[in-house]
């Protein structure tokens, strides 16, 4: 059985868990409800496991990924999201997660997850993306396109807003500048190439970012 760690800012989440691992057999020798406890915890705990919500404060899981990504000895990371899979499964496994599972799914996926990877194993969901019989883009593929070209900071950031913070709450909650989260935002109403804030905010929702 395995030491797990388990990040998540909802406490009812965290509890029904642990329970869940705990019946398993398993060790959860942690939680955390932000991502910079998550690092710290890390290096003082060595979980073999970490069970992460990417929708976190201060240090997202996307930053969570990269700092224990690049740190040696990182212990696998089955990102547990109620995010649309379509939209961030792929990311994270471009950021070094090992699975990803949807809160949506029945808990007992979540354990069978957990068994997959640590046996050595990686677990994403397919996903079935509909093929167009028309070699012209249409303009919701390439809303798609731009969206894929996005970097994760770029897509928290994008998420936030859509959620309708204003950019102080969002730089605090990210522990960024004001004004680096304007950069951000700007940067994001070029490359989607809208002309204002509510034209973003229907992007995102459009396409499952929030």
């Amino acid at each position: 059985m395995a030491q797990i760690l388990i990040a998540d800012d909802h406490a009812v989440v965290r509890m029904a868990v642990r329970m869940l691992l705990e019946n398993a057999g398993h060790q959860v020798v942690g939680e955390a409800d932000c991502g910079v406890d998550v690092i710290g915890l890390v290096r003082n705990l060595k979980p073999q496991l970490i069970i992460l919500d990417i929708d976190l404060p201060k240090l997202d899981g996307f930053a969570v990924l990269q700092r224990l990504c690049d740190a040696e000895d990182a212990p696998k990371v089955l990102v547990f999201s109620g995010m649309a899979a379509d939209q961030y499964a792929v990311r994270c496994s471009r950021a070094g997660a090992s699975g990803f599972v949807s809160k949506d799914d029945d808990l007992d996926g979540l354990l069978t997850a957990v068994k997959i990877i640590l046996a050595g194993y990686t677990l994403f969901p397919t996903i079935q993306l509909s093929q167009s019989t028309s070699s012209v883009p249409t303009h919701s593929s390439v809303e798609q396109d731009a969206i894929k070209h996005l970097s994760s900071r770029e897509i928290t950031v994008l998420r936030h807003l859509a959620r309708g913070q204003r950019v102080r709450d969002i730089a605090k909650t990210l522990l960024l500048s004001e004004k680096t989260i304007s950069t951000y935002k700007s940067r994001l109403i070029t490359k989607l190439q809208v002309s204002n804030l509510a034209e973003l905010i229907e992007i995102a929702k459009r396409n499952s970012i929030i």
